[in-house]
């Protein structure tokens, strides 16, 4: 019988987290590695909540998107096709289907004010 990855399991290849001491890290050239999640968190988390500690997105982001996710297409970006839909694993945009919006996980970075958070729920329910 084949063996079938889970998307937990492609998420951390994708990011190339290193496993070691019941923990998740990331090693990039350059820099020194630091802690993204115990295992404890990558087993009792679903996928949403460990792409958005990968990114460094607050609780508030998580529960929104955790409670909405339907509502938004996971997407990448290829230089040949532009903007193309993938699984949310492998996902580094998320569309917002009723307006055609296109969150990057950078720019939710960005906010770090609740209130601008609240802001833009607000003005991206107002195209449902």
């Amino acid at each position: 019988m084949e063996y079938v990855k889970d998307d937990k399991q492609l998420l951390v290849e994708k990011y190339g987290l290193k496993h070691e001491n019941n923990a998740w890290y990331s090693e990039k050239e350059n820099s020194h590695k630091h802690l993204i999640f115990k295992d404890s968190f990558f087993e009792h988390t679903d996928l949403i909540g460990l792409l958005f500690r990968i990114h460094k997105l607050c609780m508030a982001k998580v529960n929104y998107f955790r409670r909405n996710i339907e509502k938004y297409e996971p997407l990448k970006y290829d230089y040949k096709k532009g903007f193309v839909a993938v699984p949310l694993w492998d996902a580094d945009f998320l569309k917002h289907q009723p307006s055609g919006l296109i969150l990057d996980f950078r720019y939710l970075q960005t906010i770090t004010i609740y209130d601008d958070f609240l802001n833009l729920c607000k003005e991206l329910e107002s195209f449902e």
